[in-house]
């Protein structure tokens, strides 16, 4: 007995979908510029600017690297496109990289830390100017 075209279509057709996974272009930019880059782990770019290819049907880890600078892990997922398919989000990447002990305002931890460490000495060195002015004179 032998199969029928449309079987033999089918099969042929099923065993090509895995291959049919949709690449996407990144491009990543940082500030200052010459910052290696990283996906999942694997070095894709030896320095920014550059445009990183990758599936756009799983989530990708894209790391950020320059000597004198606080390493970046920017996390891209899987998204619904406007007009249909898939896209992966963030579909561009263009950081400023931040120094070591330099307060980093694009993560909200590191602003909120930093508000938080300025307002507490802010308000430090009030109390101890008013602390000297409410003190009786000798």
């Amino acid at each position: 007995m032998k199969p029928s075209r449309q079987i033999m279509f089918a099969i042929v057709f099923a065993a090509a979908l895995p291959g049919c996974v949709a690449m996407q272009k990144v491009p990543v930019s940082t500030d200052p510029s010459g910052a290696a880059v990283y996906l999942d782990g694997t070095k894709v770019c030896e320095a920014t600017p550059c445009s990183v290819e990758m599936k756009n049907d799983q989530t990708h880890l894209l790391t950020i690297i320059k000597e004198g600078y606080r390493q970046k892990d920017i996390q891209l997922r899987p998204a619904q496109a406007p007009g249909g398919g898939r896209t992966l989000a963030p579909d561009m990447v263009a950081l400023r990289l931040v120094a070591p002990g330099q307060p980093d305002l694009s993560d909200t931890n590191s602003a909120v830390g930093t508000a938080l460490e300025l307002g507490t000495e802010m308000l430090q060195r009030v109390l101890e100017k008013a602390r000297k002015e409410a003190a009786p004179a000798e």
